[in-house]
């Protein structure tokens, strides 16, 4: 078993100090101080990798022509438009530069 201090895991993620404590990474209190493991440090980069954003994003297959919905045919123009999100602020539907 590894232990890192906060600098060294910092150094390892090539990230500042202070967002390694907020990642969701186990750490222990030794001595009053606190350490993470190597192998979690491993497993949550790993984590990352292997879920990551890939997962969060839909993604939609609908061929051309061959998808109907009430008599249309649907595009993906179409559905992306029915997923858009509208914000809370009136102010953000007003458009333009700001």
């Amino acid at each position: 078993m590894t232990l890192l201090t906060k600098k060294e895991a910092a150094a390892l993620l090539k990230v500042s100090e202070r967002t390694v404590v907020r990642l969701p990474i186990t750490r222990t209190r030794i001595g009053g101080q606190v350490r993470y493991d190597l192998a979690d440090v491993e497993a949550y980069v790993q984590s990352r990798k292997v879920g990551g954003m890939a997962q969060m994003v839909p993604t939609f297959r609908v061929p051309t022509g061959q998808a109907i919905v009430n008599g249309q045919p649907v595009t993906m123009p179409t559905v992306m438009a029915q997923l858009a999100v509208k914000h809370r602020s009136p102010l953000f539907a007003i458009g333009g530069k700001r």
